[in-house]
């Protein structure tokens, strides 16, 4: 387990010193693809990586508990652009994909994406979100899709997700909400609703971009 978190802790910082952009967060929950599977405990959500300005772009998600910093996923992400007009469309694989449970179990993953957005206007964006996800060295298996529509005012911006995911199920709406303080720091709040099996959860995070 040790030489996993040596070797995440590298990876990280490896990431850092070559990224494009980088930000992190604390929130009072964590971060997931899945509205559902959101965690309801305290973390520290590091983001990295390079812009999309060309076709080919790297990014890095990384989930830390804040109870006793030790990382709960990362996700390595490689993206390629192949519809940049006005509509945008992209395809990408998460490899490697790690979860890390409270008794330092180590689940992998392999994963591919497809994401396309469309504007209607300045204010209004329509967008699709498509992940299919399998264990490396256990069982899981699903598929997951989200159609959103994100609305920004001002300084504040709103992503309204209706998803369905072919697991036990599942399938809610969420809605996430940005206000940008400075071009450095801005403040989200998130809440979903899993109305498939009832469950609520929320999260309230400080993001600094740098």
């Amino acid at each position: 387990m040790y030489k996993v978190l040596i070797a995440i802790i590298t990876f990280l910082f490896s990431t850092f010193a070559h990224a494009q952009y980088a930000n992190i967060e604390a929130s009072t929950g964590g971060f997931s693809f899945i509205p559902a599977f959101t965690s309801e405990d305290p973390h520290i959500i590091v983001n990295a990586g390079t812009t999309d300005s060309r076709p080919l772009s790297f990014h890095l998600l990384s989930t830390i508990r804040l109870e006793n910093l030790n990382p709960r996923g990362v996700i390595f992400m490689s993206r390629y652009k192949f519809i940049d007009k006005k509509l945008k469309a992209s395809i990408g694989i998460h490899l490697p994909a790690i979860q890390i449970d409270k008794e330092f179990n180590v689940d992998t993953f392999f994963a591919q994406e497809f994401i396309a957005s469309y504007p209607l206007s300045d204010k209004w964006f329509l967008g699709l979100f498509y992940l299919h996800g399998e264990g490396r060295n256990n069982d899981f298996k699903a598929n997951f899709l989200a159609f959103s529509t994100t609305f920004i005012e001002g300084k504040f911006s709103f992503l309204t997700q209706a998803y369905g995911l072919d697991l036990d199920n599942t399938y809610g709406v969420s809605e996430t909400i940005t206000y940008k303080v400075s071009k450095n720091i801005d403040f989200r709040g998130f809440a979903n609703k899993t109305i498939s099996n009832g469950k609520f959860n929320w999260t309230l995070g400080a993001r600094y971009n740098l």
